[in-house]
């Protein structure tokens, strides 16, 4: 099975490494717990726009830091052993300084990388998910997992505070270790 996951909230902790770094750079204590939002421009009280510009100067240090959810790598890992196909869609920006700490992260943290299957700049994950076979995509940012869904794109939702309210018909993880039942259902659904 060809398996399409994203970075940012859905392998990564990448919320946590942006508050912590926009709150060094604002000189703000804003908690990670207060904020509701996939953005943080609500949270810090600034523009959208302004935010915008802002992860733009940021992102390669906040793309840098942060942690692999738990259990992320080893499932992963598992399933490419098992023979499952995993490519990494993301929709950060494909800048050679971004794509290159992208690739130095997954190695770092141990993720079934291997140079030939990490997308960068993927806007619509949909479109590129097709391109690739994708049968099962893993995402948490509520407009990605509408545009998949609209699209027939068997999506699952890695939980987080912000994506709470999209319906309850989309399966829905809270730990990785969910995901090896989830693959085998889906495989057993295309068998019948």
């Amino acid at each position: 099975m060809i398996l399409g996951v994203d970075i940012d909230g859905t392998i990564k902790d990448t919320q946590r490494a942006a508050v912590e770094v926009h709150n060094r750079v604002l000189k703000r204590n804003v908690k990670l717990e207060d904020i509701s939002d996939l953005y943080l421009d609500k949270a810090y009280g600034i523009t959208p726009k302004e935010a915008s510009r802002l992860w733009r100067k940021l992102e390669e240090e906040i793309y840098s830091l942060g942690v692999p959810l738990q259990h992320a790598a080893e499932v992963l890992n598992e399933l490419v052993k098992q023979g499952h196909r995993v490519y990494f869609i993301t929709a950060r920006p494909g800048f050679p300084n971004v794509t290159q700490v992208t690739k130095e992260w997954l190695k770092k943290h141990g993720f079934p990388y291997t140079g030939d299957n990490l997308v960068m700049n993927a806007q619509d994950k949909a479109r590129k998910a097709k391109e690739l076979g994708v049968e099962l995509f893993f995402e948490d940012a509520p407009s990605h997992i509408e545009n998949l869904v609209k699209n027939n794109v068997p999506t699952v939702i890695v939980d987080a505070v912000y994506n709470r309210k999209m319906p309850k018909e989309i399966k829905r993880i809270t730990d990785w270790r969910q995901v090896y039942a989830l693959v085998e259902e889906h495989m057993n659904q295309n068998e019948a």
